[in-house]
């Protein structure tokens, strides 16, 4: 998104303020899809950012969800169940039960445990309606079944008569910056469907596996992004299973389609360090692996501020060093501790990229009763959609007497 675009935004709906840039959205599905083939589909995991829900619901093939919230949010947005993939570590019964009557068997399920493969047999017989299952794969951590319990579900499959086992999902984390271990995981599941086929005569339809690819926040890494995309399709293509692959993301469709905008709106220093005091905050900008802002992530200024006189008054030039801190009372509250930059002033704002996954969702957002930001989105065609105002939380943290 151009400066012309996101100083609209600002002085349009103040700051700070999420901005999503539909085309560079639609960009990157692009590129996987150009980089994996046409065989290979596309899962998006709604909890990176469900703003962008009713785009990504057209652009890829699958929307999984993990909570009755995220489940609740897709219903609003008229997707339809066949897309959803109801996904999550525990699963309640008072709420499986609400999604059968709405949707039944036309959603997918994954097992997290025998106990909730045991639910969904007795949900989908009460309902009378065949339901795809996934059962999920654990890598040691409280997500997903280990093997054992796997294979005895394939050996008492025939008994659950309105259960069809789909596929097999698995998924060990993000932010994977090899792709070798990558490649790992995925010769690993091949070998072990290859297993279960001779062993139980299991043949899935589908693999639906998290790869977990890096989005480089910092400027660290050297490759660019559609080359991990590439790779990946080349160890896809290379299996020998030969049923559907799909690669379930969030933070790989949407980091790079987000852009954060907080105002500098106090200055001060202290010894010889500059800080620049913006009425944003940790609270709500989230990037992964960033400690008390001690890596400048991919970022651009807004020249807005003008000296007391109302005229420009400064050296553009000479770069000085800030630490951008947010308004929360904490020293936690630290953004940027060495960003090197020409002179600010108070009312510039700046602008934090890459932040279209999570940080919309993962923020302590009502720390403070701070407010919301609003959300914005620009489309395809150049539309701008207010996706939420700015929403006030005190309400939200004020006993009730």
């Amino acid at each position: 998104m151009n400066k012309q675009e996101l100083t609209y935004a600002a002085e349009k709906w103040g700051t700070p303020l999420y901005l999503f840039d539909i085309r560079e959205l639609e960009k990157t599905v692009e590129g996987f899809r150009a980089a994996l083939g046409s065989g290979v589909g596309l899962c998006f995991a709604v909890k990176a950012n469900p703003f962008v829900l009713p785009e990504m619901a057209q652009l890829t093939d699958r929307i999984e969800v993990c909570s009755m919230g995220e489940y609740r949010i897709c219903r609003k947005c008229g997707i339809e169940p066949e897309k959803l993939l109801i996904s999550g570590v525990l699963k309640k019964e008072a709420d499986l039960r609400e999604i059968f009557r709405e949707c039944g068997g036309r959603c997918c399920y994954t097992a997290e445990s025998k106990r909730q493969y045991e639910l969904l047999a007795k949900l989908s017989r009460e309902a009378a309606e065949t339901v795809r299952v996934f059962p999920r794969l654990s890598n040691g951590s409280q997500f997903g079944m280990d093997r054992r319990e796997i294979e005895e579900i394939l050996t008492d499959a025939g008994e659950r008569q309105n259960l069809k086992i789909q596929g097999l999902h698995y998924f060990t984390g993000t932010q994977k910056k090899k792709i070798d271990k990558i490649e790992k995981e995925l010769a690993m599941l091949d070998q072990l469907l290859l297993e279960w086929k001779e062993a139980h005569g299991f043949v899935p339809e589908e693999l639906e596996y998290g790869p977990g690819l890096w989005v480089d926040y910092f400027g660290n890494g050297k490759e660019d992004p559609q080359i991990q995309r590439e790779q990946l399709g080349e160890l896809v293509a290379g299996m020998c299973f030969d049923g559907t692959v799909v690669l379930e993301m969030g933070r790989a469709l949407a980091a790079y389609c987000g852009s954060y905008l907080t105002s500098v709106l106090d200055m001060k220093s202290t010894g010889d360090r500059h800080y620049a005091i913006v009425d944003g905050g940790l609270h709500q900008l989230s990037y992964d692996g960033q400690i008390r802002g001690m890596y400048v992530p991919k970022m651009q200024v807004l020249r807005r501020g003008q000296d007391a006189l109302g005229h420009e008054a400064r050296d553009a030039q000479t770069q000085q060093e800030w630490t951008v801190c947010g308004s929360l009372c904490t020293t936690n509250d630290v953004l940027v501790q060495q960003m090197k930059t020409p002179e600010l002033a108070v009312g510039d704002v700046l602008v934090f990229e890459q932040t279209g996954a999570y940080s919309v969702m993962e923020g302590m957002a009502v720390f403070l009763s701070h407010e919301l930001p609003a959300v914005v989105s620009c489309n395809t065609a150049g539309e701008w959609h207010l996706l939420r105002e700015q929403v006030e939380t005190y309400l939200f943290n004020t006993p009730a007497w």
